[in-house]
Order: structure tokens, then C-alpha cells, then sequence
């Protein structure tokens, strides 16, 4: 008998406890607000509850609870009680990328207990896909591609990347080359160079002196001696066309330069012409060749300081 009493005296508190819980007025309601949808295209789904006043309600998770759905923006109405009812709502854009012709969703709420949380699941609502696919009724959609498809030309553009990366590796290899041959390059430019002005000055002196006579004797030594003053001023680094001629002999300290020069003042005065004409306009041209050949001496073997201006002396 008293266990009896004692078993429905623990029914009776159980039953208390269970009724003192907040009890929900019903299921969560959600609507599609249209009947049809096409994928990635945005659309809105309504969801709303009603429950007993003071239930604090946690509406579906955004992230999981939509599937297959996706939610791009929620708007929530603030909460309206009347009486000892109070109503959330929300709207949520969807948007889906499935293509399942049917798709349904019933998002669940949440009610916070005392304890733990209590899951209410909604009423599940379906939406339809529409394709902008032509396709018959019944007819599987065609899997094989166009056998005639025409192929559309597209417009040929330069590759300036490639550009780039052409001209940056040209750089570094000229770069590298500088590197490892650039005092070997500027010595062969420099003797090109040399070699080049000799060259023509011999060309240039040989043509005044073939044709060598009494007639042309004052003209042609003026011209040889205004070419010999000049080049041997680029190979010296004197200003050789601005001395008279005992200057010139004074700088040289030779005596072949000084009578040189002496004759060729008197053919060149006096018109003078004799067999030491020709004589001493070979001296000329001698003692150019020696100069020129010091000159690429001294830059095949430079010496640790600079070389000093280069005179007409003989070795």
C-alpha cells in the first residue's frame, strides 16, 4: 500500500513538473513565396512562430539548416506579443545551385530551457526548378556534343610577358659578358679605333705624296703637314696644330722632326723642291708609324697609372 502511494505521488510530481514547462503554441510555419525557381537566380522564403510569451527562441542556422540552399540575406521583424502570445518572424533570400527538380526544406527552432534546448521542426514546404532548357516531355536530355561545331577565330595578341622575360635575360647576359670581357672589349675597341685613324692618315698621306712635284710641291707639303700635325695631336694628346714648327722640335727634343719640318716650311714659303722634299715628308710619316705603335703598346700592357701624353721621341 504505501509503495503504491509512493508511486503515484511520483507521478503526480512528474506530471507538475512537465506542465510548469513552457509548452509551444504550435509548429514553426515556412512559405517559398514563390512556386518555381532557376538556379542562381534569388528568391525568398518566409518563416515565422508563434509561442507562449517570455520563451526566449533561436531561429534556424543560415549555414546548415537551408540545404540545399544557400542563404544570401536575412531580414528579421522584431518580436509582436499579444496577450500571452509573442511572434518571430524572418525573411530569408535564397538562392540554389541544385538541379534536382523538386526541392524541400522544413527548417527546425530552438527553445531554451532551463536544461538544454528543445527542437521544434517546421512544416516542410517545396519548391519547383524551372529550366530554360527545350526539352519534350519524357526525352533525356542530350549528353553528346555537336560533331559540326564551327570553330570561332579569335584575334592573335602579343605575348608581352614573354617580351619581358627575352629582353630581362638579353640584360643579364650582357651584364655577364661586361663582367668577364669588359676590360678585354674596351682594349679591342680602343685598338680598332687606333688601327682605324692610322689607317686613313697613311691612306691620306700616300695620296699627297704619289704625285709629288715642282708645280704642286708648296700645296701638297702644306696639306702633309696639316694631316701629320693633326694626328699626331690625337695620338699624343698635344695640341700639335697650334706650334710653329721650333715649338714642335722643342717638344720632340728630334733632330729628324725639327729638319723635317724645317724643309717642309721652305717648300711650303719658298716652293722649294728638291731630293730632300720627298725625304722629309717620309721622316713625317716615320716618325707617325713609331708614335702609333707606342700608342698600342701601351694599351696592350697598361701600366698602374695613367699613361702620360705621348711625344714624337724615337726609341
Amino acid at each position: 500500500m504505501n509503495r503504491l502511494v509512493l508511486l503515484l505521488l511520483a507521478i503526480g510530481l512528474t506530471g507538475g513538473a512537465l506542465w510548469a514547462q513552457p509548452q509551444p503554441a504550435g509548429l514553426p510555419v515556412g512559405r517559398f513565396l514563390t512556386d518555381s525557381i532557376e538556379i542562381g537566380r534569388p528568391f525568398q522564403y518566409t518563416f515565422s512562430y508563434h509561442h507562449a510569451a517570455g520563451v526566449d527562441v533561436l531561429f534556424p542556422d543560415t549555414a546548415t539548416q537551408f540545404r540545399p540552399f544557400r542563404v544570401t540575406q536575412v531580414t528579421v521583424t522584431p518580436t509582436v506579443t499579444t496577450g500571452s502570445i509573442s511572434r518571430d518572424s524572418a525573411v530569408y533570400t535564397l538562392v540554389s545551385f541544385s538541379v534536382d527538380p523538386l526541392q524541400t526544406i522544413k527548417p527546425p527552432v530552438r527553445l531554451i530551457n532551463a536544461a538544454d534546448c528543445t527542437t521544434i521542426e517546421s512544416r516542410p514546404d517545396t519548391v519547383f526548378l524551372r529550366s530554360r532548357l527545350t526539352t519534350r516531355p519524357g526525352q533525356p536530355m542530350a549528353t553528346t556534343l555537336a560533331s559540326d561545331t564551327r570553330l570561332a577565330p579569335l584575334r592573335q595578341q602579343f605575348n608581352y610577358p614573354r617580351l619581358l622575360q627575352v629582353v630581362g635575360l638579353l640584360c643579364l647576359s650582357l651584364l655577364v659578358l661586361l663582367l668577364l670581357f669588359g676590360k678585354w672589349l674596351r682594349q679591342q675597341g680602343r685598338l680598332y679605333q687606333l688601327s682605324r685613324r692610322h689607317n686613313r692618315f697613311l691612306a691620306e698621306h700616300d695620296r699627297l705624296t704619289t704625285n709629288l712635284s715642282s708645280e704642286t710641291i708648296a700645296d701638297t707639303a702644306n696639306q702633309v703637314t696639316v694631316s701629320w700635325k693633326a694626328y699626331m695631336g690625337q695620338l699624343s694628346g698635344q695640341a700639335y696644330a697650334a706650334l710653329t714648327t721650333s715649338e714642335i722640335a722643342d717638344l720632340t727634343g728630334d733632330d729628324r722632326v725639327a729638319d723635317a719640318l724645317r724643309t717642309t716650311d721652305r717648300m711650303i714659303y719658298g716652293g722649294a723642291f728638291s731630293e730632300q722634299s720627298v725625304g722629309a715628308l717620309r721622316v713625317l710619316r716615320d716618325v707617325a708609324e713609331q708614335t702609333y705603335v707606342r700608342c698600342r703598346q701601351q694599351i696592350l700592357q697598361p701600366t698602374s697609372n695613367p699613361p702620360e701624353p705621348q711625344t714624337d721621341e724615337p726609341n
